[in-house]
């Protein structure tokens, strides 16, 4: 794995709406407010500072969120060391958008950030994966069902990716690359279209995208997961259920649905206190590479949330690779740099 050249920046990327959808109507899913966001962000970026970064990059939203986390945070830093430090904010347009967050990563790459700490669920890091692929990143869960990102102190979140930015912990040492679903939709008029998800990319029935997040299981016909974890919640959550697979392992799972199955049905959570039982056609999984296609018409699900409809004349190529994001480990890289503080041989001599 080569390492990025190393820079004194950390960029924060910030989702206003994550933790919003319509989940928290339909399930017991718990909001995530603003003042919980503000908090973590001020923490992130008080651990950015304490571990080396020299220039913090935070996207900006309509809600001022990342202003209102810097309000006077020199008084939770050791005296005169904001003075050293450049922080400033990516404007944003004023509308919230996915394209707000696939346009921020972009930026924050060309601006030289060395590594990112991204809050929120599955979608708003599909969304900064979309933007540049490859991100240095430390995914912080703020969304719904949270596959990809985990919960993670802050502080050490934005230690962490201080750590990597600066080269203190070489990117080598202290990540690992996340998988990717590629998607290419052909239309039947001869256009074509290409997405990814992170976690699981599914087919439903319905052909429109609508509130976008999918909570009827009935509606599925196919199911691609890179993700298929037992302990987690969501389509992947299904996909485990029926064949699971690591975040780390190569490859992912392919199921297909029959609402009308008599005799082959699994039950899973698909969003937190929900549960669907659905029934199954088939199962396998499938190899790094390989491609699954499935055709219309119905509406294409990305991590969760239905984004493209597909006509009865369009089909779509899916295939799971290796070469996301590279995803920092908090505990691996703490432990680097925190050791680093110290030369080899650092024993105290007993006393007489």
């Amino acid at each position: 794995m080569s390492n990025p050249p190393c820079t004194s920046a950390v960029g924060i990327v910030i989702n206003p709406l994550a933790g919003t959808d319509i989940r928290r109507l339909v399930s017991s899913a718990s909001p995530t407010t603003e003042m919980a966001k503000i908090g973590a962000i001020r923490r992130a970026v008080i651990g950015a500072i304490s571990g080396g970064a020299r220039q913090i990059l935070l996207t900006g939203d309509r809600r001022s969120l990342a202003e209102r986390a810097l309000e006077r945070i020199e008084r939770d830093l050791e005296p005169g060391l904001i003075d050293e430090v450049d922080t400033s904010i990516v404007e944003a347009p004023p509308y919230d958008h996915r394209d707000n967050t696939v346009d921020a990563a972009r930026r924050l790459r060309n601006l030289g950030a060395g590594a990112l700490v991204v809050f929120g669920g599955d979608g708003t890091h599909r969304d900064v994966v979309s933007g540049w692929r490859e991100a240095p990143m430390v995914a912080v869960s703020t969304g719904t069902n949270n596959v990809f990102p985990r919960a993670i102190e802050t502080t050490l979140a934005g230690h962490a990716a201080a750590a990597v930015a600066t080269g203190r912990v070489p990117l080598s040492d202290a990540s690992w690359r996340a998988k990717v679903i590629d998607v290419e939709i052909q239309r039947a008029d001869g256009r074509t279209e290409s997405d990814l998800g992170l976690v699981d990319v599914a087919l439903v029935a319905s052909a429109f995208t609508g509130s976008r997040a999918v909570w009827h299981g009935d509606s599925l016909r196919h199911l691609i997961a890179a993700i298929a974890e037992p302990a987690s919640v969501g389509l992947s959550a299904i996909a485990a259920a029926a064949a699971p697979c690591g975040r780390r392992e190569p490859g992912g799972v392919h199921v297909e649905f029959d609402p009308n199955s008599p005799t082959t049905r699994l039950t899973a959570p698909i969003a937190p206190g929900r549960y669907a039982t659905l029934g199954v056609a088939s199962h396998r999984r499938i190899a790094p590479g390989e491609t699954v296609t499935v055709g219309g018409p119905g509406a294409l699900s990305f991590d969760g949330e239905r984004d493209a409809v597909i006509g009865p004349d369009d089909h779509a190529t899916l295939r799971v690779a290796n070469d996301g994001p590279h995803i920092i480990d908090v505990e691996v890289t703490m432990a680097a740099a925190l050791h680093s503080q110290l030369p080899d041989d650092h024993t105290t001599p007993e006393q007489n």
